[in-house]
């Protein structure tokens, strides 16, 4: 949470600091209360401003929320790019792919007991935005088993699944691994989780 924290005051530059206020308490508060609990009186006291300054900057409770995932919609977007330049074998890049949009959620929301109250009202909120990243996601996932076909590292699709089906496959494996109990919130056992489907994937299309 507190990268996420910084990568939000690192954003200040781009917008005024009372608005990043509200952000990064609006953040804090949905994570450690649910959404419902929460109020704008609550997000104007955490984030040390009037309340009227916060109705300022957003319509209500519901454009604060959709202001947070908005901008960690952004930062999963820098992830996914910053991995697909990060080069070297098959099995590292799909790991940092999986990890880089997965892992976001996962860093912010995964220790919160009110993580399905969450979903729901991401699913209420947002389901155009949601669908819309994931869309976007699964464009990129296809494209880069692609471009590994193309450079001759993987034969392709197993028979009878096209690009998009694997990546579907993949898709549903990882969230899998993401709400897998055994994890529980440990950050480090995700990404091993990650590398563990990476393999497996690779290794499934390999010539």
């Amino acid at each position: 949470m507190r990268r996420i924290h910084k990568k939000i005051e690192e954003g200040a530059q781009r917008r005024s600091v009372k608005p990043t206020a509200v952000l990064l308490a609006g953040l804090e508060l949905f994570a450690k209360y649910g959404y419902r609990k929460t109020s704008i009186d609550d997000i104007a006291s955490a984030a040390q401003v009037a309340k009227r300054t916060v109705y300022l900057h957003f319509e209500n409770k519901a454009a604060v929320f959709l202001a947070i995932l908005d901008y960690l919609g952004e930062q999963v977007r820098q992830r996914c790019a910053s991995a697909e330049r990060q080069g070297g074998a098959a099995v590292d890049q799909l790991t940092a792919l999986l990890d880089a949009y997965f892992g976001m959620a996962f860093e912010v929301f995964s220790k919160s007991e009110y993580m399905p109250e969450l979903e729901e009202t991401v699913s209420k909120l947002a389901k155009s935005k949601v669908n819309e990243m994931s869309a976007e996601y699964e464009k990129l996932l296809a494209k880069f088993f692609r471009s590994l076909e193309k450079t001759g590292e993987i034969a392709g699709p197993p028979p009878g699944l096209t690009a998009e089906q694997m990546v579907r496959v993949v898709i549903r494996a990882a969230e899998g691994a993401k709400r897998d109990p055994m994890i529980q919130g440990d950050r480090k056992a995700l990404q091993r989780s990650f590398r563990e489907l990476a393999t497996l994937t690779i290794a499934a299309v390999k010539k």
